[in-house]
C-alpha cells in the first residue's frame, strides 16, 4: 500500500453507504447515580484497566486513520485547563448535568462582582488559549507526518512544544483557579445553598427554558463568549466538588489529538467509543492486534506516570483555596511542563502504533473503514433535502479536509478545468501523471467519470474510494468546484 494513500473523502463513502446516523447515545436521566450505562462506566469512571485503555486506543485509532487534519484539530468547550471536575460530574449525573446550562446557571446567581472577577480572568486567558491552540497544531503536525511517512520523531522538535504545550494548558487553568478562590471568598450563604442543591441535582440547571442555547454576551466574540460560559461550569464543579472530582479524566486522556471529538460532534454525540473499538478490531489482523498489545507496554506506565503528575498539580493548584500564600508558582510551572513531556511521550506511543497498522491496512480494510466512519458523520437523506448549493457546500467542506494538506491530496480548490496532475508539490501517482499527457483538463464531464469510479477511471490512483454513486452528489461538488473557479 502506498505510504502517502489516505483515509480520503469520508463523505464521499457516507454517501455511498448513504447510512443513517447512529442514535444518541444513552437516555438522559435525573438524579444521582441515574443512567450510568457502559458508556459512562468505560469513559467518565476515572478507572484505567488494560481493557478501557485498548478501547480508547482502538477508537482513537480508527479516527485518526479514517479522519483529516482537520478533524484531529476539532475539540469540545471544557477540553483546555481540564482541571475542575466536570467529568466527575457528568459521571454521577448519568449524563443529566450539561456544562452550558450549569455555567449560565451560575453565571444568573452571581453578583456583578462577582461576574466581573470572571470575565476579567476569561480576557485574561484567551491569550494565553490562543498560544495553546497554535502550539497544539504544531503538535498536530508533527503527529500526522509521522502516520504518513513513518519518519521518526526529534527530541529537539517535540520536547519545546511538549513543554510549551503542558505550561499554557496550567497557565489557564491557574488564571482560573485564581479567580474562582476570589469568587468563592465573596459567595453568599443563599448562593452556596443554590450552588449546592444543583450540584445533588444538575437537570435542575436546564428548567426555566435554557436548553442548552448558548448564550451571547454583548461585547464579547462568539470564542470568548464560550470560554466565559464555561469558565462558571469549571468553577462550579470545583468549588462544589472533591479533590477525587478533579482527579476524574476521560478515557480518551491523555493525548487527545486524534480526532475522536470530531466523530462525536458530527454523529450528534451518537457514537460511541466502545462501539467504534469493537467496529475497528474486528476489521483488524492478528499482526495489527499486536501492534496495539506492544504500544500497550508502553503507554501504560506513561499513562500511570500521566496520572499521577497530574494530581500532582491538583494538590499544588488547590493551595490557592485553602492557604494561597503556599502556593509555588515554579513548582507549579515545573509540574506542568513535566505534564506535557508525558502527555506527547503518550501521543508519539499512540502515533507509531497507527502508523504501523496503517502501513499494514490492504485495500479491503481501508473501505471496511471507511464504510465504518460514514455510519457517523451524515445520512443520506439530509443531503437529499439541501439545494445543489448546499449540497455542494456539504460535500467540499469533508473534501477539503484531506485536500487542504499537501501530505495527503493535491488542492482543488481550481481544480475545474486545471490541467491534470499539475499541482506544484503534490506527488502524483504514476497513474494520473500518464493521464495528464497531451495537456487534458478536468472537464466538467470527466470530473463526473472520475468521481463515479476514480479507480476505474484512473486505475492506480491514489484516490482509492470507490465513488460517488449518487448523480445529483457528483453534479452538487462539480457546480461547487466550478463557482470557485469562477470566484478567481
Amino acid at each position: 500500500m502506498n505510504t502517502f494513500r489516505v483515509p480520503i473523502l469520508i463523505l464521499c463513502l457516507a454517501l455511498v453507504a448513504a447510512a443513517q446516523p447512529a442514535g444518541k447515545g444513552g437516555k438522559k436521566n435525573k438524579g444521582k447515580n441515574a443512567g450510568r450505562n457502559n458508556w459512562n462506566q468505560s469513559e467518565y469512571s476515572g478507572t484505567r484497566t488494560a481493557k478501557n485503555v485498548s478501547m480508547a486506543m482502538y477508537s482513537k485509532g480508527f479516527a485518526w486513520l479514517s479522519g483529516s487534519p482537520a478533524d484531529n484539530e476539532k475539540l469540545s468547550v471544557g477540553k483546555t485547563a481540564q482541571f475542575f471536575g466536570f467529568v466527575a460530574v457528568r459521571y454521577a449525573s448519568g449524563r443529566v448535568a450539561q456544562r452550558g446550562e450549569l455555567g449560565r446557571a451560575f453565571h444568573d446567581l452571581a453578583t456583578p462582582a462577582q461576574r466581573a472577577v470572571m470575565l476579567k480572568a476569561a480576557k485574561e486567558e484567551e491569550a494565553v488559549l490562543k498560544a495553546w491552540w497554535a502550539c497544539r497544531s504544531k503538535i498536530l503536525r508533527k503527529l500526522e507526518h509521522h502516520l504518513y511517512t513513518g519518519d521518526a520523531f526529534k527530541k529537539e522538535e517535540m520536547e519545546p512544544l511538549a513543554k510549551e504545550f503542558g505550561w499554557l494548558n496550567a497557565k489557564a487553568g491557574l488564571i482560573e483557579a485564581r479567580a474562582f478562590a476570589a469568587v468563592e471568598d465573596t459567595l453568599t450563604n443563599a448562593q452556596w445553598r443554590h450552588l449546592r442543591l444543583l450540584r445533588q441535582n444538575p437537570g435542575l440547571a436546564s428548567k426555566g427554558g435554557q436548553n442548552h442555547k448558548r448564550r451571547r454576551f454583548p461585547g464579547l466574540s462568539r470564542e470568548l463568549a464560550a470560554q466565559y460560559e464555561d469558565i462558571y461550569a469549571k468553577a462550579f464543579t470545583w468549588l462544589t466538588g472533591t479533590m477525587k472530582d478533579n482527579q476524574t479524566i476521560p478515557l480518551g486522556q491523555p493525548a487527545q489529538f486524534f480526532g475522536f471529538v470530531s466523530i462525536r460532534h458530527k454523529s450528534g454525540h451518537g457514537a460511541s467509543r466502545g462501539k467504534i473499538y469493537k467496529q475497528f478490531a474486528n476489521m483488524l489482523n492478528a499482526n495489527q492486534h499486536t501492534i496495539v498489545t506492544g504500544a500497550m507496554k508502553n503507554l501504560w506506565p506513561e499513562t500511570e506516570r500521566f496520572i499521577a503528575k497530574r494530581n500532582e498539580l491538583l494538590v499544588e493548584m488547590a493551595k490557592l483555596r485553602s492557604k494561597p500564600v503556599a502556593f509555588d508558582a515554579a513548582k507549579y510551572k515545573a509540574i506542568a511542563t513535566e505534564l506535557g513531556l508525558l502527555e506527547i511521550r503518550c501521543g508519539m506511543a499512540e502515533a507509531r502504533a497507527y502508523h504501523l497498522i496503517r502501513k499494514g491496512m490492504t485495500e479491503k480494510q481501508t473501505q471496511q473503514m471507511m464504510a465504518i466512519r460514514s455510519e457517523y458523520i451524515l445520512d443520506q437523506k439530509t443531503m437529499e433535502n439541501m439545494t445543489l448549493t448546499q449540497r455542494g457546500a456539504a460535500i467540499y467542506t469533508l473534501c477539503a479536509a484531506c485536500h487542504s494538506n499537501k501530505l495527503i491530496a493535491p488542492d482543488i480548490n481550481l481544480v475545474f478545468e486545471r490541467p491534470i496532475a499539475s499541482v506544484a508539490g503534490y506527488e502524483y501517482s504514476p497513474a494520473m501523471k500518464q493521464m495528464a499527457r497531451g495537456g487534458v483538463r478536468w472537464s466538467a464531464e470527466l470530473l463526473d467519470h472520475f468521481l463515479a469510479t476514480p479507480t476505474k477511471t484512473v486505475p492506480g490512483t491514489k484516490m482509492g474510494f470507490q465513488g460517488l454513486l449518487n448523480e445529483s452528489d457528483r453534479q452538487a461538488i462539480i457546480s461547487c468546484l466550478k463557482g470557485l473557479k469562477n470566484k478567481k
